[in-house]
């Protein structure tokens, strides 16, 4: 199973940006995504999951690493 740092990372390269791009876009901070790759941070808050799920528009388990679709049905 991927971290949580992982499929973000992956997600943002299907998407073509980085992920402080993507903190960017999403007014997060850059140190969060410091802190999930250096794993300072397991996770992440349920509305930060959420908006990084949307953005990407896959479900929120997903992102976590508790579905295997990458889409909500």
């Amino acid at each position: 199973m991927a971290n949580l740092y992982e499929t973000i990372a992956a997600l943002c390269e299907q998407a073509g940006i980085r992920p402080g791009r993507l903190c960017d876009e999403l007014a997060l901070s850059r140190g969060l995504m410091t802190d999930l790759k250096m794993g300072r941070k397991k996770g992440v808050s349920a509305e930060t999951a959420q908006k990084i799920a949307s953005f990407f528009g896959v479900s929120v388990g997903y992102l976590l690493g508790l579905d295997d679709m990458e889409t909500t049905p």
